[in-house]
């Protein structure tokens, strides 16, 4: 037997090109793999987002006009200004220090640091009703001596606060450690040659080449914070009366489209925290030339 191939040009039994036969195949192995994807994405995303458009037409004003959503925007506005900078400090310090002397315990830490985020949403919320309420808790008796009160509307920024660093930290933690291994080593390595101390390498050189990674946490973290719902729905039923249900702006939207069967002004709601999200998204990918690579930075 001999061998054949295909020569460039040449036509196979069926009368089309390799090539071409090549680049269909390419194409369908390509939808294949994300037609799933998009066939959800348009039903699960983008239809959604289109008909919430469509319902928020003509309700915006009563949006903006509403008496309960001064106090919602103020709550949420002082959850991030609280939470979000603690986050992203406290990651970068423990990122950092690790990167710094890696070892077993560092390994051993870092699974640590993640713990707490293996318990996310409304169980975490569930959990932290138990743990800090005096009643129930185990903490009760300090809790007592001190006379803490936690769940009340003038304080639940700083539970929540609290319960968004242990939640989120230490996975970030761990994405950031990893950006920080993937630094080139002789970067590093002629710093330290030529007498940088540890502060100024983190400074002028791991800080610079990890910016993205930051970037990326403060997008993500900032568009989860500013919808927060599932923790302050589950602490306030631990404290009837004392946590407006309206509390923060996602819960608003949501008071809208279940107590009020206000759908259009809920939709309106949800557009706006979008074009929020949106807006604080482009001036952090804008700030830190997120997209910009190679010889364009």
């Amino acid at each position: 037997m001999t061998a054949t191939t295909e020569r460039p040009g040449e036509m196979t039994a069926t009368g089309e090109r390799p090539t071409r036969r090549r680049g269909r195949e390419k194409t369908l192995a390509a939808w294949l793999l994300v037609g799933p994807y998009v066939v959800f994405l348009a039903a699960f995303g983008l239809a959604p987002a289109l008909y919430g458009l469509w319902e928020s037409l003509g309700h915006w004003g009563g949006v903006i006009t509403d008496y309960r959503l001064g106090d919602a925007v103020r709550n949420v506005a002082l959850y991030l200004v609280l939470w979000l900078p603690i986050l992203v400090l406290l990651v970068l310090s423990l990122a950092l220090t690790l990167h710094v002397k890696p070892s077993r315990f560092g390994a051993v830490m870092r699974f640590v640091y993640y713990l707490p985020g293996a318990v996310t949403g409304s169980a975490a919320a569930l959990l932290w009703l138990f743990m800090i309420s005096p009643a129930v808790s185990p903490f009760g008796p300090l809790l007592n001596v001190f006379g803490a009160e936690p769940l009340r509307g003038d304080t639940l920024v700083w539970v929540l606060v609290v319960m968004g660093v242990a939640i989120h930290a230490g996975g970030w933690v761990v994405v950031l450690y990893g950006a920080l291994t993937a630094l080139p080593r002789d970067v590093l390595e002629a710093a330290s040659v030529d007498g940088a101390t540890s502060w100024r390498s983190t400074w002028h050189i791991k800080l610079p080449l990890v910016r993205k990674y930051v970037a990326f946490v403060v997008i993500t973290s900032f568009a989860s914070g500013s919808q927060v719902f599932v923790e302050p729905t589950v602490l306030g039923t631990g404290a009837p009366g004392q946590i407006s249900p309206t509390w923060s702006v996602n819960q608003l939207a949501y008071f809208f489209a279940t107590q009020e069967g206000d759908f259009g002004r809920a939709a309106a709601l949800s557009m706006i925290m979008l074009l929020v999200g949106l807006a604080a998204a482009l001036v952090v990918i804008y700030r830190t030339r997120f997209y910009r690579t190679g010889e364009a930075e």
